[in-house]
């Protein structure tokens, strides 16, 4: 099993998507911080707390050491993360584990820490390749994230409408 930290705007993006629940089915350990865990709680997503409540989400608790570091991580990158973030690229650098962020500055911090990053469309091609969700159903559950938020790479965006839309 992989363990999968996640950072806010990931867990934010699969509650909108209502595909929070799907998530697990996929089997990974999901784990993030108590920092993550306090934007979410600021932002009123009660579906994303209620797996922290059930245990299908774990959560480690940042100490003043694991904070320092963070902070130290965070005037290293320069790019634009803040503490948050640097604690779940801090957290997935112990762990040596897999995150998952959509956020750029984040995404470029841990290229540049050898941490494997996926992003919302490596999780909505795990749930087509499990066969989870439907080519049709992702493609649609896609063009509904797109509404939200157009920060989305909009030519991988586009490759995945066009081949989950294929009759092929």
């Amino acid at each position: 099993m992989k363990v999968a930290v996640k950072d806010a705007n990931v867990l934010i993006d699969l509650e909108i998507a209502g595909l929070l629940d799907l998530w697990f089915q996929l089997g990974h350990e999901t784990i993030t911080t108590d920092l993550v865990i306090g934007q979410l709680k600021v932002g009123g997503h009660k579906e994303a707390l209620s797996h922290v409540s059930t245990g299908n989400i774990k959560v480690h608790k940042c100490s003043g050491e694991f904070l320092a570091r963070a902070f130290q991580l965070m005037t290293r990158i320069r790019s634009g993360p803040d503490i948050a973030d640097c604690s779940v690229l801090l957290l997935a650098i112990d762990l040596d584990a897999m995150l998952l962020s959509g956020d750029k500055p984040l995404r470029k911090g841990a290229t540049i820490n050898h941490v494997e990053v996926h992003g919302i469309l490596w999780i909505l091609d795990q749930f087509v390749a499990a066969k989870l969700l439907s080519k049709p159903t992702a493609a649609a559950k896609l063009e509904h994230l797109i509404e939200q938020d157009s920060f989305y790479p909009k030519a991988e965006c586009q490759k995945r409408l066009n081949r989950w839309r294929s009759k092929k």
